[in-house]
C-alpha cells in the first residue's frame, strides 16, 4: 500500500512557509535537499505557441521561488500542454457547440467535452504539484523576516 495522507512537499517549499530558520510550518526540523543542481529547465522547441506562452510565466514564477530543477522539464512540459489543450478545447467548444450529431441525426458530446475533462484534471494535478493554484499558494507562504515568536512557540497558528 501505497503512503497515506498528502504528498510531502519538497523541503525548498516547507522553509518557504516555515517557523524559522531549518523549520517547517508545524516546528519539525526539515531535512536537507536531495542536491539538485537549481536551474531552469530548457523550453522544448517542439511546444505550441500557446503553451509556449505558459511556460514563460511559469517558468517566471517558481525560478523566483529557486525550487526549479532541469529534471523539472518533463513535468513543466506536461502542465503547459495541458493548459494549452484546456484552451483549444475550449475554443472548439465555443465555436462548434457541446453537441455534435451522430450519422443517425441523434445528438451526443462533442469530443472535445472529453479532451476538456482530461485537461482540466491534468492541469489541476500539475498545478497542486507546483504549488500553481489558489490551495496549494496557500500553503507557500513569501519568504519574510522572522521575528522569532514563532520559534519560541511551537503551537502558535502561521500566518
Amino acid at each position: 500500500m501505497g503512503q497515506r495522507g498528502p504528498l510531502k512537499a519538497p523541503p525548498k517549499l516547507r522553509l518557504i512557509n516555515g517557523r524559522g530558520e531549518g523549520r517547517d510550518s508545524g516546528g519539525r526540523k526539515v531535512e536537507k535537499e536531495i542536491g539538485f543542481e537549481r536551474e531552469k529547465p530548457r523550453m522544448p522547441s517542439y511546444l505550441p505557441e500557446g503553451a509556449k506562452t505558459v511556460w514563460k510565466s511559469v517558468v517566471e514564477a517558481l525560478d523566483g521561488l529557486g525550487i526549479l530543477k532541469k529534471v523539472d522539464g518533463p513535468s513543466l512540459e506536461a502542465y503547459c500542454t495541458a493548459v494549452w489543450q484546456m484552451r483549444e478545447s475550449t475554443k472548439q467548444l465555443l465555436e462548434e457547440g457541446m453537441t455534435v450529431k451522430t450519422s443517425q441525426g441523434v445528438p451526443k458530446p462533442h469530443p472535445a467535452v472529453a479532451a476538456l475533462k482530461a485537461a482540466r484534471a491534468d492541469v489541476h494535478t500539475f498545478a497542486r504539484d507546483f504549488g500553481l493554484n489558489p490551495a496549494a499558494e496557500g500553503q507557500i507562504q513569501g519568504l519574510g523576516e522572522d521575528d522569532g515568536d514563532q520559534e519560541a512557540n511551537p503551537f502558535a497558528f502561521g500566518t
